[in-house]
């Protein structure tokens, strides 16, 4: 208990800190000039003659030059002649847009022709004067967001200090883990929405405080004929899709409300059925069509020195398409999965560890629905209720990727050992790096014929020529690896000649591993692609396959190959972690 308190305390301390450095930087950013526009309401129009005008400069360390309009004018009132110095409601240099630099050159054309400026005076304090009390709202919004940014992450960092968090029962945890957290219930399951609409708002707000800034300089330069203006643009509308991103996400939240997911059998069933519906509280239109995925996740929190990593990766997954029909209380959503055996069961902390997501994404006219719900799902031995999917289609597993694995490598058993072969232009990133590089260098080649800054087309083409590089470089190599009963023989090919052959003793090798090389959408949905690779017990790697399409797939091959070798078949990260710690006891 004491414990918690001290790490209640540290906690307040630290969120109060950003809290109060980021009021304390609006109230003196924009906080006072605010209080001074307020009192300038009533003041009173006047007339003023301009006794000097001047345009400070100051250029700091990064080379960056603010500016600063200031004049001395005099004024009367009441009879009075007054003086004052006061140009603007905002107090100090700055850059943003040529407002100091017009202002400057307005004072100075009234000195030069001596005419008088319209002004404004406090008819209760006749000496306190200024020629402009308009707000610039740039001056106003860039600071506000910036020092929201800092507020926000300190209200944030105190309310998740002192979030009261209800340990579960220890014999329930034990007995029914699916009772054991108050977010799953048998009435309905709720997403998180309400707390990716807000975080949706918050890195709106984090990036738009530097992308704006940069749009509004852009716009700037582009006026003054600086094609450089494209480059800080181009940076800026990220800062506007992001926004868009967050509009979006809000009016979805607004036009749907909380949906909840019902489970029926509670909880979901390994090694038998995850299904139940989503109970809208509106009548959907009939032309809306749902894309629902199951998803069996992996939360994994890796620490590298100073460093944490928090990764979350989809093990398995199947999708089918929602089933839509009426109900008493609006429209509801049908799915039904069959789940394999063997699979783990949900966490029942929020933390490391596995856990199922349900992802539901449907186009509906005007506004798409897009959630994700975390659901429990064990093995339970209990039988599925008849009713939980009757009428609607129960997506079935697929088990058998010999097809699939066929078309990508050829795997042949001879008296030599096992022979593995990936043919040249098997991998799936080939065509789209060099299609993509090529169109990339092309683009380059085009801007050079405008009048667009030199850096352009260089930067450009680099890129495209870098790309096309990597993809014809994989549309041209090829793999073939002996494992034999004494050693194993990895040969490298380019255009079916052999470029490098690498010899490892049998009795050197750790076994097989699979490793994430990258990623890639269509049409809504995401394939992960793996390589199989040779471990030895120096950590060093060999690749056998690349670009497995899919978890599933690629955990087969692995399987298979380690049947047909006899090698084992390793966790890679695990095992380096391994590999270290004998490293360093050695």
């Amino acid at each position: 208990m004491a414990n918690a308190q001290v790490s209640r305390v540290g906690g307040s301390l630290f969120g109060g800190f950003f809290f109060l450095m980021g009021f304390g930087f609006f109230f003196g950013l924009v906080g006072i000039t605010l209080i001074d526009r307020l009192d300038m309401r009533d003041w009173l129009p006047m007339k003023a003659d301009i006794l000097s005008a001047e345009l400070k400069t100051h250029r700091d360390s990064d080379g960056d030059t603010t500016y600063k309009a200031r004049a001395d004018y005099q004024y009367h009132y009441n009879g009075r002649i007054y003086r004052g110095n006061r140009v603007s409601v905002h107090r100090g240099s700055d850059n943003i847009g040529s407002y100091q630099q017009n202002m400057y050159q307005r004072l100075a054309g009234a000195k030069r022709q001596e005419r008088p400026v319209t002004g404004w005076v406090n008819p209760h304090r006749p000496a306190e004067s200024v020629l402009d009390r308009e707000l610039r709202w740039m001056m106003v919004l860039f600071p506000t967001m910036l020092c929201s940014v800092f507020m926000i992450i300190g209200a944030g960092i105190i309310y998740l200090t002192w979030r009261k968090e209800v340990a579960p029962d220890p014999e329930v945890e034990n007995k029914t883990p699916w009772l054991s957290r108050q977010e799953w219930s048998q009435e309905g399951i709720y997403s998180n929405n309400r707390l990716m609409v807000g975080g949706a708002w918050f890195i709106a707000l984090a990036v738009n405080t530097i992308s704006l800034p940069i749009s509004y300089v852009g716009v700037d330069h582009l006026a003054r004929g600086k094609y450089v203006g494209l480059l800080l643009l181009l940076f800026g509308g990220f800062g506007f899709y992001v926004l868009y991103r967050a509009i979006k996400k809000t009016v979805e939240h607004h036009r749907f409300g909380r949906v909840p997911v019902v489970l029926s059998p509670f909880p979901g069933e390994i090694g038998g059925l995850v299904s139940g519906y989503l109970q809208f509280s509106r009548t959907l239109d009939t032309r809306s069509t749902f894309r629902v995925t199951l998803q069996q996740m992996k939360t994994e929190t890796r620490r590298s020195g100073n460093k944490t990593r928090v990764s979350n990766t989809s093990l398995w997954e199947l999708g089918s398409t929602g089933t839509l029909r009426r109900s008493p209380r609006g429209s509801r959503i049908y799915f039904a999965f069959e789940v394999p055996e063997a699979l783990p069961p949900s966490r029942v902390r929020d933390g490391d560890g596995y856990w199922w997501n349900l992802e539901v994404k449907g186009a509906v006219p005007r506004v798409d629905f897009s959630r994700n719900y975390e659901i429990p799902v064990f093995k339970t031995g209990a039988p599925a209720p008849a009713a939980a999917h009757a009428g609607v289609p129960v997506a079935m597993p697929e088990t058998n990727f010999t097809e699939q694995l066929e078309a990508l490598l050829d795997v042949e058993q001879n008296a030599n050992g096992i022979s593995i072969r990936q043919a040249r232009g098997k991998q799936p990133f080939a065509w789209p790096l060099t299609l993509f590089g090529l169109l990339f260098g092309c683009i380059g080649i085009g801007i050079g014929f405008t009048q667009a800054p030199i850096l352009f087309p260089i930067v450009f083409t680099a890129f495209g020529i870098l790309f096309a590089v990597i993809g014809v470089n994989l549309l041209v190599t090829g793999y073939e690896t002996l494992i034999g009963r004494d050693r194993v023989v990895h040969r490298v090919y380019r255009r079916d000649r052999q470029k490098t052959q690498t010899i490892w003793p049998r009795k050197e090798l750790r076994g097989l591993c699979l490793r994430r090389s990258g990623s890639g959408s269509s049409r809504g949905k995401t394939t992960e692609y793996f390589d199989l690779l040779l471990q030895n017990m120096r950590g060093e790697t060999l690749s056998i396959g690349c670009g497995i399409a899919g978890r599933l797939p690629a955990q087969q091959l692995l399987e298979s190959v380690g049947m047909l070798t006899g090698l084992d078949t390793l966790d890679e990260y695990k095992h380096r972690i391994q590999l270290k710690k004998e490293q360093a006891e050695f």
